[in-house]
């Protein structure tokens, strides 16, 4: 029955997705590996933001320097979340 080419009726070609699987595998990898790298420099660049904020404002404005100071914070966990730890020892 397998010479007459009924398997490709029923859902056959199943050799072709199977070595397309690896390759498809990889593509999501290599795609989500991209958008966590994106998200990561976001992340980093809102840092970098806060942290400028609230040293402009240590003088003269305490409460917004705890405000951005604790966003800052709040973004570091973000970026620690999604695995992008750089040190495991840092606290806010």
């Amino acid at each position: 029955m397998s010479g007459w080419g009924l398997g490709s009726w029923f859902g056959g070609s199943t050799s072709q997705k199977k070595k397309d699987a690896p390759k498809e595998a990889i593509l999501q990898l290599r795609s989500t590996l991209e958008m966590l790298t994106k998200r990561e420099k976001h992340y980093e660049n809102l840092i970098d933001e806060q942290d400028a904020i609230a040293r402009k404002n240590v003088s003269t404005n305490k409460n917004g320097t705890y405000k951005t100071a604790h966003r800052s914070c709040h973004h570091q966990l973000h970026r620690r979340a999604m695995g992008g730890m750089q040190s495991h020892n840092a606290r806010c």
